[in-house]
């Protein structure tokens, strides 16, 4: 140990300058410092020369995974700055890595070369608590890292490095969330409503409300599940879907009646004049702001009626949609403005109509003129659909599942109630043509899949290549019959609430009815797939809900593991703890 860091390590044992971390020399701390994912964790080797000439730098072999870090988990103030920094070298050519605050979200990619350089992140923390701290990979390739004086500071920048030993005694920290990608290495393609790993934060869909077609990406709450808080605030905000301006615009569409704007009654400057016609039928003016956007959702519905007492035979105006009981409100009082605010919700009805009756006739018979007056209709859509128009691969591969057709984008919030099974979010298909496509994921050789979904009716859940020769895929039901395919793709493994099922191949996989499962593929065909869907293709169409679908490019049968109350082992086991179908 040279002077200045003697120096240094003096000055953290005296009460000066502060290291936050604890093994600021030792990633091998288990007591310090996490190694993940379990299955794609680092190696460490002691013993590379340090900065100050000495030998207690380490290096790290990060594997080729992006998730591939150590972690260090250390108690934080809030609304306070910190500085992260660590030395870096490589023995040849430069490569990168990431400093990361896994709790916040963050993190800065950072070239090293063949120089010694202290790199340096920092970060304001939100509220007091556990930070997560990591030194971590940054592709999905394999990099050798050579780290020295990992150090966190109070401050804008680094202050002078102090070194920290490594705890004595105690037990190892563990993650505050441990997704899939923290136990099993190697992911292609990850789709899912829960969290892939601990350290990336990658949102999990984007969706767009069904009020006005706005999108909003979604990730994840502290537990690793769907943001649903996020998600639900997104979808079911207030939304002005119709304002009128009778100053001088008339909008509304008349039946058996004419309409003028710009009118004043009651003391009442432009307000829009409803005027009926001689004869027998049913009268109104009507707007449509409910078209394509009913289905259960809630509107708020505000406006101002006259209704003179001049009239000979209109005697009330009534609020609805034209639609069975949707009706709002009914105004009688005469020679005065009667102001309405009304939420409903709304089933079938597209319309919103301001009718005229006689007494409780719908189809009244006018001798002559009757009138009535509007002004100040405002309707608010307050809860809506959310459409996923995209399923993020949560692994950084950039195999993204979309679909940008509107009619064909599944449901996560319907009604503006987030969609569950077995209380965890889901995604809800119709059974018609709700379908993504993942053109990444095109021309593998091999696709290992494990997924979870559940339906009500014996459809089919396509994951397969589509091309003018065969579609494949699979199916769980042995009473199905089909095309097949080749003899290299193997029979699925399905488990529903403790049932196993196993079945023939074909070109799509059917699901057993009125179950929510596990689905496991492996060894797939080794014919390169030409695109893959999730959902429905051509008259093969899913209906139930869908949660996660993993899958890799390489044989998983020794992960495969098994399924049992509550858990189970290995792949399998850990999509059952989480899901708890078994």
């Amino acid at each position: 140990m040279n002077l200045n860091h003697f120096y240094h390590y003096y000055k953290s044992k005296s009460g000066g300058v502060s290291n936050l971390l604890k093994a600021s020399e030792d990633f091998t701390s288990s007591l310090d410092w996490l190694k993940k994912p379990d299955t794609a964790a680092p190696t460490i080797t002691g013993g590379v020369t340090d900065p100050n000439g000495g030998t207690d730098a380490q290096r790290v072999n990060f594997t080729a995974n992006r998730q591939s870090r150590v972690q260090q988990s250390v108690t934080l103030s809030a609304s306070t700055q910190y500085t992260f920094s660590v030395y870096a070298r490589v023995n040849t050519g430069t490569d990168q890595f990431r400093l990361r605050n896994i709790t916040l979200g963050e993190a800065e990619p950072k070239t090293a070369t063949t120089s010694w350089t202290r790199f340096e992140y920092t970060f304001t923390t939100t509220t007091g608590g556990v930070y997560e701290l990591s030194i971590q990979n940054t592709e999905n390739a394999a990099a050798n890292i050579e780290f020295f004086g990992a150090m966190l500071n109070v401050g804008a920048s680094a202050n002078a490095y102090v070194k920290v030993d490594p705890s004595i005694g105690g037990s190892a920290p563990t993650p505050a969330y441990s997704g899939f990608g923290d136990a099993f290495g190697g992911v292609t393609a990850y789709y899912s409503l829960r969290q892939f790993t601990e350290a990336e934060t990658l949102n999990a869909i984007r969706v767009r409300r069904s009020s006005d077609d706005t999108e909003q990406d979604i990730g994840f709450d502290a537990n690793g599940d769907l943001d649903s808080t996020a998600l639900t605030t997104f979808v079911n905000e207030d939304v002005d879907i119709y304002t009128s301006d009778f100053s001088s615009t008339e909008d509304l569409s008349e039946t058996n009646g004419t309409g003028a704007a710009a009118q004043s009654i009651g003391g009442v400057d432009d307000a829009y004049k409803f005027t009926t016609i001689t004869g027998t039928g049913q009268m109104y003016a009507s707007i449509a702001p409910f078209s394509g956007k009913g289905g259960g959702n809630s509107f708020r519905v505000q406006a101002d009626v006259y209704l003179p007492s001049t009239n000979s035979e209109i005697d009330k105006v009534s609020i609805w949609t034209g639609y069975g009981a949707e009706t709002f409100a009914d105004v009688t009082a005469t020679d005065t403005w009667t102001s309405i605010d009304q939420t409903i919700t709304i089933t079938q009805g597209s319309a919103l109509r301001f009718q005229a009756y006689d007494g409780s006739d719908i189809t009244p018979t006018t001798t002559g003129a009757n009138v009535f007056y509007l002004k100040n209709i405002v309707v608010t859509q307050t809860t809506a659909d959310g459409a996923v128009t995209t399923f993020y691969d949560q692994t950084g591969n950039g195999n993204d599942a979309t679909n940008a057709t509107e009619s064909e984008q599944p449901l996560v919030v319907s009604g503006g109630t987030l969609v569950t099974e077995n209380s965890k979010a889901a995604i809800d298909f119709d059974g018609s043509d709700d379908s993504f496509t993942a053109n990444a994921l095109a021309g593998l050789s091999r696709l290992d899949l494990f997924f979870v979904t559940q339906t009500t009716d014996t459809q089919y859940v396509h994951f397969a290549e589509v091309s003018s020769i065969v579609d494949r895929g699979f199916t769980a039901n042995s009473g199905d019959s089909g095309s097949g395919l080749p003899s290299n793709m193997g029979t699925p493994t399905m488990y529903n609430n403790g049932t196993q099922f196993t079945g023939t191949t074909r070109d799509d996989v059917q699901t057993a009815q009125d179950g929510h499962q596990i689905i496991s593929y492996i060894d797939a065909d080794t014919t390169a797939f030409a695109t893959f869907e999730i959902g429905g293709h051509g008259s093969y169409t899913f209906n139930g809900k869908f949660q996660e679908l993993i899958a890799f490019d390489s044989d998983q049968s020794a992960n495969r593991g098994t399924v049992t109350t509550g858990g189970g082992t290995g792949i399998e086991g850990n999509i059952n703890t989480y899901f708890d179908i078994v």
